[in-house]
């Protein structure tokens, strides 16, 4: 699952939309998705995919689900623009997208198979975000951070740490900082500088190694991504390199 090379980042808008292939979740109707990263030793790998019809079957891997646009129906509940869903295997799907279709971000453990056989829907998890709390980051350990960042949790358990991570406006981190787990962020909406590499906008996509030093970073806009993780994640801070401050990076990224 996590054994994939470092995206670091993508513009996920310049990947060419290609067609879900046949027996694949999204595959009815002539589905299309973007692949944006792949296992080096399996079949797990993360997608952004469009549901144009009705998809039936069960499951043959997990799969972490989070509604980007559109709406439509799962086994007969009303699902929506955030929703955020973790289908085990072995669950059975019926997913009927209304008019104007789904788009996914899809998170396959294993392979995207969706067999034609009888499921369940235990351990079926459907949170609807925008009615979530937002609550306190604990990454940085005792080094404080400014106001204005925010987390929603959505799972954790011994595989996966599942998050959206907010900044309002403005808000910034001064240091270059790393994290000891697998970390992969897809940017729901928004902007935020990751340091010399650049300013991250909606649909930039991420995978990071553990340890990988990244920032310092700033969102002029203010920013929401959707994150997961191999655990809950600390973080090492370092001082930037000569001419790595945060606004000498953010004056040439922003085009000031």
């Amino acid at each position: 699952m996590w054994d994939r090379n470092d995206v670091d980042f993508a513009d996920t808008h310049l990947l060419p939309w290609e067609r879900v292939p046949d027996g694949e979740f999204g595959a009815a109707g002539g589905g299309v998705h973007r692949v944006l990263s792949t296992s080096l030793s399996g079949p797990a790998r993360t997608t952004v995919t469009r549901v144009r019809e009705r998809q039936s079957g069960t499951l043959a891997a997990d799969l972490d689900l989070y509604v980007l646009a559109g709406s439509g129906t799962l086994n007969g509940a009303p699902v929506g623009q955030a929703d955020y869903l973790y289908l085990p295997a072995g669950t059975a799907v019926d997913l009927a997208p209304a008019v104007v279709g789904l788009t996914l971000y899809c998170g396959f453990w294993g392979a995207a198979a969706l067999l034609p056989e009888e499921g369940s829907a235990a351990g079926m998890v459907h949170l609807r975000t925008e009615e979530l709390d937002w609550d306190s980051p604990g990454w940085s350990g005792d080094v404080a951070l400014r106001p204005g960042a925010l987390v929603k949790r959505l799972r954790d358990d011994d595989r996966a740490h599942i998050y959206l991570a907010a900044m309002v406006p403005g808000w910034r981190s001064e240091m270059e900082e790393s994290h000891p787990v697998y970390e992969e962020s897809y940017k729901v909406y928004g902007d935020i500088l990751m340091g010399a590499r650049g300013v991250m906008r909606e649909g930039s996509y991420f995978f990071r190694s553990p340890d990988v030093y990244h920032g310092p970073l700033y969102s002029r806009g203010g920013t929401m991504s959707f994150i997961r993780s191999n655990a809950p994640t600390t973080t090492d801070y370092r001082t930037p390199p000569t001419g790595g401050n945060w606004d000498e990076l953010a004056h040439r990224a922003y085009g000031d």
